[in-house]
């Protein structure tokens, strides 16, 4: 078990990528020139009405050219893709003697998927690839959950694994649900700014759960180790 979870893509790989993440689109906030969907017209970067994507567009909403926040910001995502990817194609490993190896191949899969979707997000600027962009990025969340719901029901039956881990993937799971339906069933972002702020809060939080249902994992696994 010790030598299935030495592999930097379990534990080094996906904290580094987490690191890198947060640092790049926080620069890609600050150097961003402003405009949103329905208001063209504001300078810089709104937490609660600009949506993450909108730090990949190559042309501002305020008509402005935004090279250096569209580099850092679609390439954290390429690269959080790429590692994302290879951290649920090796974590299916370490549940192969726990004879969950189908259901952990399942949850690998599309985890992969997932993986791939995210650095869609960053190869499809929604100004340039608007179509390609959005299949991504609506796809993306559907796949993690499929992941994150067969992954859930794995560690919660793994001998070594605390059950909080479990939880803890399980929450990710409803939180992912929640978003779907609110993306799919909630307010239009295009009829005001009070839609809008859902849409784009709703947006960052599962982002947020995302990122910490990775690291928890890790923190799972580390444990594994010893």
């Amino acid at each position: 078990m010790k030598q299935i979870t030495d592999s930097p893509w379990l534990i080094q790989m996906p904290r580094l990528v987490l690191g890198i993440f947060i640092m790049l689109n926080i620069i890609a906030m600050l150097i961003y020139p402003g405009g949103t969907y329905l208001d063209h017209s504001t300078a810089g970067y709104s937490f609660t009405r600009n949506f993450l994507s909108d730090l990949g567009r190559t042309i501002s909403f305020s008509g402005e050219v935004n090279f250096l926040s569209a580099q850092l910001f679609n390439m954290a995502l390429i690269f959080s893709g790429m590692v994302f990817a290879n951290f649920y194609l090796h974590v299916r490993k370490v549940f192969v003697a726990e004879n969950q190896q189908i259901l952990a191949l399942i949850g690998s899969f599309f985890g992969v998927l997932g993986g791939f979707s995210l650095a869609g997000v960053g190869l499809t600027p929604a100004d340039l690839y608007l179509e390609l962009h959005i299949v991504c990025a609506t796809w993306l969340f559907r796949f993690f959950f499929v992941a994150s719901l067969c992954y859930s029901l794995v560690i919660y039956r793994h001998s070594h694994f605390e059950n909080k881990y479990a939880l803890g993937y399980l929450v990710f799971t409803f939180s992912i649900l929640l978003y779907i339906l609110i993306s799919e069933l909630g307010p239009d972002p295009k009829v005001n700014q009070f839609a809008l702020t859902v849409q784009v809060v709703s947006q960052k939080m599962i982002l947020l759960i995302l990122m910490c249902a990775i690291y928890i994992q890790t923190i799972g696994l580390k444990k594994l180790q010893g």
